[in-house]
């Protein structure tokens, strides 16, 4: 019999599958296609893990009990992700040149870990 997991940990391995889909997607994106693609699909899903990571830590680090805070806390935290991950996704397209396809297949694939990873846990 196994023994049950700290959220910690849980946490931790949600960010370590997202990494790991994510390097493989990049690897795929540069088998397949070319170093470009292969760096916006890494790119994209470095925005995803940066935002489940920002949104991780600062659940833990809140100090609600009251479920119905945690709910509410939940709900502000989810749309402060929304919203960093289209600033993320300017910059990326703006700023670092990225390209759209292999960008947003890159998060993709690491934010459908994550909630793979969710269902799972």
């Amino acid at each position: 019999m196994s023994q049950a997991r700290s959220p910690k940990e849980i946490a931790f391995l949600i960010l370590l599958s997202q990494t790991l889909t994510g390097l493989t997607a990049a690897t795929l994106f540069f088998y397949f296609l070319d170093l470009e693609s292969a760096r916006s699909s890494l790119i994209g899903s470095t925005i995803a893990v940066l935002t489940s990571l920002h949104l991780l830590s600062v659940l833990f680090n809140s100090k609600t009990k009251k479920p119905k805070s945690i709910v509410n806390t939940l709900y502000l935290l989810e749309a402060l992700k929304f919203l960093l991950t289209a600033l993320f996704f300017i910059g990326a397209i703006i700023l670092l040149k990225a390209i759209f396809f292999p960008l947003i297949i890159g998060y993709s694939v690491a934010i459908f870990m994550y909630w793979l990873s969710l269902l799972i846990t």
